[in-house]
């Protein structure tokens, strides 16, 4: 068995689209970690909701600790950096978190957003740069030995897609999880545990847009034929050639 750490800057990011991969590996046996380095507070619900950052995040996080229990997460951890603001923190400082968790976990799975975000959003872009820095700097020193570096994306050939939604090359896809019906479940249960989200849910029904598997991108490595499984044949160590 193996162990798995997810980073994502939001609450909700792990649900909205990588779900049934954590469902499915955690009903497969391997330990599932999820990190959230901010408690999602400034999200524009708040306005609907009426709520002050403070309370939008608090409310963000209790709901995050349903999402645990429904993909029977082996941890959740949620930090409290400001939400849309991590372009404006020293990424030092926010490499010094993850690698304290990484260092506590020993993952030999890592996986986080792909260098577009899927969304573009700016918190999903600094969190793909500091994870990966972090993680390639983990290896090098013989801190972390972390085995594979995944990146979570769209395939071209999903669902359609609400039309901010990046996804990546279909030759980019190095590792396609497939859905299976329990999965799928599980994963939409995790989904509604945010209510706070329901009219977005909703409206964008974003678990159909990975139906047909939750697509990911492997660094440095391009396995022939595409893996099914993020744990599968894992590399010695992470491939950090300058090749």
């Amino acid at each position: 068995m193996a162990t798995l750490l997810y980073i994502f800057p939001h609450p909700d990011d792990e649900s909205f689209g990588p779900a049934p991969a954590l469902a499915r590996q955690r009903a497969q046996g391997h330990d599932v970690h999820v990190l959230t380095l901010t408690r999602g507070e400034a999200t524009q619900q708040r306005h609907r909701l009426g709520l002050s950052k403070e309370e939008m995040g608090a409310v963000r996080f209790g709901e995050m600790q349903h999402v645990a229990e429904a993909l029977d997460l082996s941890s959740l951890n949620v930090l409290d950096l400001p939400d849309g603001e991590l372009a404006n923190l020293s990424p030092l400082d926010i490499e010094d978190v993850v690698m304290q968790h990484l260092v506590r976990l020993q993952p030999d799975v890592v996986a986080t957003y792909a260098v577009h975000g899927v969304s573009g959003h700016p918190d999903h872009l600094v969190t793909h740069a500091v994870v990966k820095r972090v993680v390639c700097s983990a290896v090098s020193t013989n801190e972390v030995p972390v085995r594979r570096l995944a990146f979570f994306t769209l395939c071209e050939n999903d669902a359609p897609r609400p039309d901010h939604l990046q996804a990546s090359s279909d030759e980019a896809i190095d590792c396609v999880v497939p859905v299976d019906e329990e999965a799928f479940s599980t994963a939409q249960a995790a989904l509604q545990c945010y209510e706070t989200y329901a009219p977005v849910i909703e409206e964008h029904r974003p678990l159909e847009t990975v139906r047909n598997g939750v697509c990911f991108e492997c660094f440095r490595e391009a396995p022939t034929p595409r893996l099914t499984d993020l744990t599968a044949h894992l590399p010695a160590q992470l491939p950090l050639g300058s090749s």
